[in-house]
């Protein structure tokens, strides 16, 4: 029989044992640290957690006060009303009874951007130098105190249909400089270095990519009832890997972190309440693989972006991404280039094309390109700088006349050039360059180089073998690098096949 003195010997080792688990205060959630960037312009979401129901708290943010009470599962939650931009460094206060019981220091206000993906957004900066020299260059004036990132190393969660409440990864911000630039994912580095010499503002990166993951464990769990989606989660959840992989449009799940929602149950989900500018995505390697089918990956990618806009509440959240560059080992990339293409039709989106990158194996390391590319499309999309010819010409349609097919382009510009890309630098012209790259299907689908020739904003394409055309593509090979077709103002045009029945997308295939 437990006596009443007992029963009171319990409940004080138990909630002893909850002083010992929680510091016995409230506290904010992981995500907040020193070197935090704040976004500008929209409420300031700050929470955390603490063991007393009904308890209150108060949140000091320079000369803004705030309160919120703890709510009966231990959660409490405030809004800083909105700031401008503000690179001073302030604290951000926590006080329970007129006692301070966490305090953060260099705390900034600008523009917050996700960057997410797998291996070639992980990439670090120390990666990319051993490899690309200009990046000596780049990496010795890194020193922006006012660039912060934040890396995110969450497990994935043993109940698949769980969300972490918080992140576990006790990691702070750090800003940027020549030595801790070194661990940071190139591409976000340079994107955000470019956006802060842009606007002036400081800039803070969420990085939680993961090295050789597909697409699905980034999608909310509660997408894939979207979209046709669902047989990809059903077959998921019953064990039936070897059927998914096999599925039209299917993914090989290799691991625990591949499960749909994974990824993003486990670190991307606890920061809905941290406020964004916009999405930065670099992916699609793990869905076009050896084995793998790309197909419907666009379909999958429209459910990643509306999935996050619909987390955070922001249905006009730019999300800008970057389209597979050319890889000899996997014809697979081809299709997915074109299922990348395909994902501009949704709303507020851009692509930033890096066909033209040279590099060996799968992680190209010249990422000061590609993030300066995706700069480029921010800069004009989300903050109004840089006119409309910032990313490169994307096939529109194309007219047939006899054994000549007409093809017209958007983001032409001032006009199309033949140009050369050799370094991190912007291409050069060709002044008497041939078009590559550009074939005519015939009536039996098979595909043959063509002649092709630049008018002013479209290209003319014929062949020799080819009387009545019935399609037209362009780069779509393995690894078209020399010289390609580009806007004037140095983008790259993206690759793309009028008729995808006859693009091959099997990576055991062979190309005709």
């Amino acid at each position: 029989m437990i006596t009443a003195m007992h029963s009171r010997w319990l409940s004080l080792c138990l909630f002893l044992t909850l002083i010992g688990t929680s510091s016995g205060q409230p506290r904010f959630a992981n995500i907040f640290s020193d070197h935090a960037v704040f976004q500008q312009g929209t409420d300031i979401a700050v929470w955390g957690f603490g063991i007393a129901t009904g308890l209150a708290v108060k949140i000091e943010f320079g000369e803004i006060t705030v309160k919120a009470k703890v709510d009966r599962v231990g959660n409490w939650l405030a809004r800083l009303p909105a700031r401008n931009a503000d690179p001073r460094g302030r604290d951000l206060v926590l006080i329970v009874d007129g006692e301070i019981v966490d305090r953060l220091h260099d705390i900034v206000v600008g523009e917050v951007w996700l960057a997410a993906g797998q291996s070639n957004m992980q990439f670090p900066v120390r990666q990319m130098s051993k490899h690309l020299p200009e990046a000596k260059s780049w990496i010795g004036s890194a020193r922006r105190p006012t660039i912060r990132v934040r890396r995110i190393n969450d497990p994935v969660l043993k109940d698949r249909n769980a969300g972490a409440e918080d992140i576990k990864d006790t990691g702070g911000w750090v800003r940027m400089d020549p030595e801790t630039v070194l661990q940071f994912s190139a591409v976000a580095a340079v994107f955000a270095r470019e956006l802060n010499a842009s606007q002036n503002v400081p800039i803070g990166v969420l990085d939680v990519s993961w090295g050789g993951k597909p697409i699905e464990p980034f999608i909310p769990r509660g997408m894939f009832y979207h979209h046709g989606l669902k047989p990809i989660l059903k077959m998921a959840n019953e064990g039936h890997l070897d059927e998914l992989a096999k599925l039209s449009g299917g993914v090989i799940i290799r691991n625990p972190e591949g499960h749909p929602g994974a990824i993003f149950n486990a670190r991307i989900g606890p920061l809905t309440r941290y406020a964004l500018k916009g999405a930065i995505w670099y992916q699609a390697e793990s869905n076009c693989g050896r084995g793998e089918d790309p197909r419907r990956y666009h379909i999958k990618q429209r459910a990643l972006i509306e999935g996050w806009r619909g987390q955070w509440q922001r249905m006009d959240l730019p999300c800008y991404y970057v389209q597979l560059p050319g890889f000899p080992d996997a014809t697979g990339w081809i299709r997915m280039r074109e299922e990348q293409r395909l994902a501009l039709a949704v709303p507020n989106t851009g692509m930033a094309v890096t066909i033209d990158i040279r590099g060996e194996g799968i992680h190209p390391p010249d990422k000061l390109s590609v993030g300066r590319r995706l700069a480029k499309i921010a800069l004009a999309n989300t903050y109004g700088v840089g006119g409309n010819e910032t990313a490169g010409p994307i096939y529109d349609r194309h007219e047939i006349a006899e054994s000549e097919v007409t093809v017209h382009f958007r983001n032409v510009g001032d006009g199309l050039m033949v140009g050369d890309k050799l370094g991190v630098g912007l291409p050069r012209e060709a002044k008497n360059g041939k078009v590559k790259w550009f074939e005519l299907a015939d009536s039996t689908g098979s595909w043959h180089a063509a002649f092709a020739q630049i008018e002013g904003d479209r290209v003319r394409v014929r062949s020799d073998r080819v009387k009545r055309p019935v399609a037209v593509r362009y780069a779509c090979h393995v690894q078209p690098q020399g010289k390609n077709l580009y806007n004037r103002a140095g983008f790259p045009a993206s690759p793309f096949c009028s008729d995808l029945d006859l693009l091959p997308w099997d990576d055991h295939g062979e190309l005709n």
